[in-house]
């Protein structure tokens, strides 16, 4: 009996290890791809949130030099395609946080360096306060950081 008893306990053993060898092999694997980006700001959608003043696609002129100066000081940037804009000084602090669609332009105060991210790098130009581009939209689609000095 103890011969018997010994080797039902040994074809156990060996049953359960195989058992714990598949599963620990089953349970691995490679992840899933990590989900796209969501938007930095909480209040996307939220009609409360506090929102900037979006300006159409038009240049206004510039009268008096003490705007001139304090123009030379802002950039626009130019929505291409609907796109999400959120600006930071150079400590990370939001300045600005808008949505944008095809066509409408946002003026941006920059007093020294700002970091600019976009949702989508296709679908914005930013512009000097001339109108001149200085940056032109990214080849790929997909969220996009610039940083100006």
């Amino acid at each position: 009996m103890t011969q018997l008893s010994n080797h039902i306990f040994q074809k156990i053993n060996y049953l359960l290890v195989g058992v714990i060898i598949l599963f620990s092999a089953s349970c691995g694997g490679p992840a899933p791809p990590p989900p796209n980006a969501p938007p930095p700001h909480p209040n996307l959608f939220s009609q409360t949130g506090t929102k900037n003043k979006v300006l159409p696609n038009t240049e206004a002129p510039v009268s008096g030099t003490n705007e001139k100066k304090e123009n030379k000081s802002v950039v626009t940037l130019e929505a291409l395609g609907d796109v999400w804009i959120l600006v930071q000084n150079a400590q990370g602090v939001e300045l600005q946080w808008q949505n944008l669609r095809k066509g409408e332009r946002l003026p941006v105060a920059k007093q020294g360096p700002i970091s600019i991210t976009s949702s989508n790098g296709k679908a914005l130009r930013v512009l000097d306060h001339e109108g001149s581009s200085l940056k032109e939209p990214a080849e790929n689609e997909g969220i996009a950081i610039l940083r100006l000095p």
